[in-house]
């Protein structure tokens, strides 16, 4: 795997700056450019395999409980749209009261996070740059290049071994392409149909996610009696997200991750990713 390393500076430089753009009620292109960043620096230093790092792996503690209290911020924004979406434009008395319901958690959420990224943005910066220098090392050392055992061919091998997608691990499988195809994008010899494949999979079932979420939120925020209409149509739209989930990730994997029988696909984008 032939590592960019233009890519690899530019994330950790990109969330050096945007650990000084929270403020307690971020935006949310904020939010979203926040959670992106840390996941390719994430993804950069287990490309560049510095997990064994002591600098790296603190870092790697550092900024991950960032990326999850961004990720709950993120959530109530995608849910307040979901349930805006879904009435269109005669939002019920029901739908009110879930969006304020999801608005004052995402008030939380965001608080939690400023309070976070405050407390810890020195020490993240500094470890930022010890893990910049420690990855310019590795890669002058290993030109650099990765070896077989790399970690984006042990993710596609793990893929290519899933088990039947379902209800169960459809999640885990998303993070598990996410994982990847940050990874890839980080390749120089990087397919662009797989990568952008790996895109739509992950986006595909990362809606559907949202929706269940949401579903478990309205449940506890609405009454069943009073309130079914809402809670059915939220429950439906689940559903489908669901099934358009499951086809996209099987679709992704017949074509990409197959077990390799002769020449095909799969040996190419195993052979991309060593």
């Amino acid at each position: 795997m032939k590592l960019q390393p233009d890519q690899i500076r530019k994330a950790l430089s990109k969330l050096r700056k945007q650990l000084n753009a929270i403020p307690p009620d971020p935006r949310p292109e904020a939010v979203h450019d926040l959670r992106t960043h840390t996941r390719r620096v994430e993804a950069a230093i287990a490309a560049v395999a510095l997990e064994q790092e002591k600098k790296a792996r603190r870092l790697l503690k550092l900024i991950k409980p960032v990326r999850r209290a961004a990720g709950q911020v993120r959530d109530m924004d995608v849910m307040i749209g979901d349930v805006l979406t879904l009435c269109g434009n005669q939002v019920s008395e029901p739908a009110v009261r879930l969006v304020q319901h999801l608005a004052q958690m995402r008030g939380r959420n965001a608080r939690r996070l400023h309070q976070l990224v405050s407390r810890q943005r020195r020490e993240i910066r500094d470890h930022l740059k010890q893990s910049s220098k420690l990855i310019r090392k590795k890669m002058k050392d290993d030109g650099s290049d990765l070896e077989g055992g790399s970690p984006p061919q042990i993710l596609i091998t793990e893929l290519i071994h899933w088990p039947g997608l379902n209800v169960a691990n459809l999640h885990l499988f998303r993070i598990r392409i996410k994982e990847l195809r940050y990874m890839l994008l980080l390749n120089e010899q990087v397919d662009a149909q797989f990568v952008d494949a790996l895109g739509e999979a992950k986006d595909t079932i990362g809606e559907w996610h949202d929706w269940l979420e949401l579903e478990r939120i309205a449940h506890k925020v609405l009454d069943p009696k009073m309130d079914g209409d809402l809670l059915k149509r939220i429950e439906q739209t689940g559903r489908e997200k669901l099934r358009i989930a499951l086809a996209m990730a099987n679709s992704v994997r017949d074509r990409y991750l197959k077990i390799p029988q002769g020449p095909r696909t799969s040996r190419k984008i195993l052979q991309m990713a060593s």
